[in-house]
């Protein structure tokens, strides 16, 4: 079931709508982090009011690491009693914020590295955009850490500092909590995976916007991606985990099945994606029947809308 949104009246932010640090929340989901977890909230610590950790049930051995985070002042770790997912700790860190007069989150994964510009850079997208008051998500432009790419190659019409686009993904997403509040929030039960295009979707479907900054604001991957060649080209494969690979397969099926009367060119060329990244897998990853048979599992819940098998 698609969250719904709220109802009761005006978000409840004393702070100024309009985002700069003294209105922005870096909000970290964290599931068993390593060391340098430290240094890269240090690198966003600045950046922001405050800094909140959701630890999703990490290990007992990253629980010092956890405690020297929050003695830092201005950072603040909530941890749950289980892995409630992305999507869930989303809300958790999204409902924080608003309690605390916060108008805008900074998501981040835990394994981003932030640019020491990031938050301002992202801030002057919205000031810099025509219709600001339809921004539900300012995304920010990455370089691939493995082999430094940026993922959009593009220089803003006009000189501008962003473009429009689909969806973006949470990690170095400054969100609109006002936004939020209308949309209804992540969709919990997604759990993982396509949980920010998902929420992209949702937004654009109610007028709002979502924009990518041109700028590359930070360093990530997705997955721990290696190249290949093929005999006519180079190409690329994730190496996801088989656990991943069920919710790619089992969320994406989901979205296809629910979109495709409302765009389905975007519904082609999703699934062609999906089918091409699951071959891709097939021919180059490890532990490919395992990730075989999970991906399976994942399209069949998919296809049927069945959200309540365990896997691990």
């Amino acid at each position: 079931m698609q969250p719904q949104p709220h109802s009761g009246g005006a978000l409840p932010c004393s702070r100024s709508r309009e985002p700069h640090k003294g209105s922005v929340c870096a909000v970290i989901i964290s599931y068993n982090p390593d060391n340098g977890l430290s240094d890269r909230i240090a690198a966003v610590r600045t950046q922001v009011q405050e800094v909140l950790i959701i630890d999703n049930n990490s290990r007992n051995d990253c629980l010092g690491l956890l405690r020297r985070i929050a003695s830092v002042p201005g950072t603040h770790v909530m941890r749950n009693e289980e892995n409630v997912g992305v999507a869930s700790a989303l809300n958790q860190g999204a409902r924080w914020a608003i309690a605390r007069a916060y108008s805008w989150v900074v998501a981040l994964d835990q394994d981003t590295v932030v640019a020491p510009d990031m938050v301002e850079s992202l801030c002057a997208v919205y000031r810099s955009y025509p219709d600001r008051g339809k921004l539900a998500v300012i995304g920010s432009n990455y370089t691939n850490s493995v082999n430094g790419k940026p993922l959009h190659h593009f220089d803003g019409p006009d000189g501008s500092l962003a473009k429009e686009v689909k969806f973006v993904i949470t990690s170095g997403s400054l969100v609109s909590l006002e936004k939020f509040h209308e949309i209804g929030g992540f969709r919990g039960e997604f759990f993982i995976d396509c949980v920010d295009l998902e929420y992209c979707l949702r937004a654009r479907a109610r007028g709002f916007r979502v924009v990518v900054s041109s700028k590359p604001l930070m360093e990530h991957s997705i997955g721990r991606p290696t190249e290949h060649r093929l005999p006519w080209k180079k190409t690329g494969t994730s190496n996801h985990s088989a656990f991943r690979r069920y919710f790619m397969a089992r969320n994406r099926l989901v979205l296809v099945r629910e979109q495709v009367l409302r765009a389905p060119m975007w519904v082609l060329a999703t699934f062609f994606s999906f089918v091409k990244c699951t071959i891709l897998m097939v021919l180059f990853e490890k532990d490919r029947m395992r990730k075989v048979k999970y991906t399976a599992m994942g399209m069949s819940d998919g296809l049927f809308g069945h959200f309540g098998r365990k896997v691990s």
